[in-house]
């Protein structure tokens, strides 16, 4: 478990949705561990491990270190690592990075003037507001969303967990756009319990009230707190897919870290096998 000195520590460094403790245990019904400055988080004979470091430089040495501890201590069955790299010590498949993390560096943001008038006439029709509830009209939009797209079966347990997030965290925010009658046309979700970073988590926009602009709408307010609150960038997520990439990279976001991930069942044998490679 996390003491309060880790806490703090992790909350000094953090750069990942998943160095958020109360996002990633909400979602994966687990419980959080720190080895060494790498975040796990374990449960009934699963083992997660963050393998970006919350203090230097990724070294997957460093990494290997961290997982082996882990592996040692919670006697994992299986295990999920996300990492910018896979050592090939955890097997002979090759994983390459199947994406990056997007950050926007709130000192040099600069919002062309196409974005300014995308937003000013998203105005005209919405306005944005803050609410603490994740209500029926959020989990009717994030459900229209799952029979629209065709998204895996992680991505859904995430998404309709949603609620179970906001509840444990007083760090998140939702940001509401409505129309002048109250019905919703688009929400984002920021968390902005990190130090230094804002955390871009959801958006999601009606297609049956689609209003143009209405997340870039979002997210300028989105960056507005995350200014007011003295964050010094939003790390903006995943690329996902080319569309996603583009709405960040419009806004200044840049790629700052690859994303890797693989599932694996350690024994006995591998283990030994990973520890005599580092002696």
């Amino acid at each position: 478990m996390i003491t309060a000195a880790q806490e703090d520590h992790i909350e000094r460094h953090a750069y990942l949705p998943e160095h958020v403790p109360e996002y990633v245990t909400a979602i994966s019904r687990t419980e959080a561990f720190l080895f060494g400055d790498f975040l796990a988080y374990a449960k009934r004979g699963h083992l997660i491990l963050v393998g970006y470091p919350l203090e230097g430089p990724f070294e997957e040495k460093r990494m290997e270190r961290a997982l082996e501890e882990a592996v040692k201590h919670l006697s994992p069955e299986s295990v999920s690592l996300m990492a910018p790299s896979i050592p090939a010590s955890l097997g002979n498949e090759d994983h390459p990075p199947s994406d990056h993390y997007y950050r926007l560096d709130l000192s040099t943001v600069n919002i062309s003037q196409k974005l300014r008038n995308m937003v000013k006439r998203a105005g005209r029709e919405l306005s944005v507001g803050g609410n603490t509830q994740f209500d029926e009209d959020h989990k009717e939009m994030v459900e229209a969303f799952l029979k629209t797209h065709s998204v895996d079966e992680a991505t859904r347990f995430i998404l309709r967990r949603i609620d179970q997030y906001l509840s444990s965290s007083r760090t998140a925010s939702i940001f509401d756009a409505r129309t002048g009658g109250g019905k919703l046309v688009a929400f984002t979700i920021a968390e902005f319990k990190p130090r230094d970073y804002a955390m871009y988590m959801f958006n999601f926009s009606s297609d049956a009230r689609y209003v143009p602009g209405a997340s870039d709408m979002l997210l300028a307010r989105v960056i507005e707190q995350a200014k007011m609150a003295g964050k010094k960038y939003i790390n903006l997520g995943l690329g996902i897919n080319p569309g996603i990439s583009f709405f960040k990279e419009k806004w200044g976001g840049v790629a700052f870290l690859p994303h890797a991930f693989c599932l694996y069942h350690p024994s006995r044998k591998g283990l030994l096998e990973m520890i005599l490679q580092w002696l």
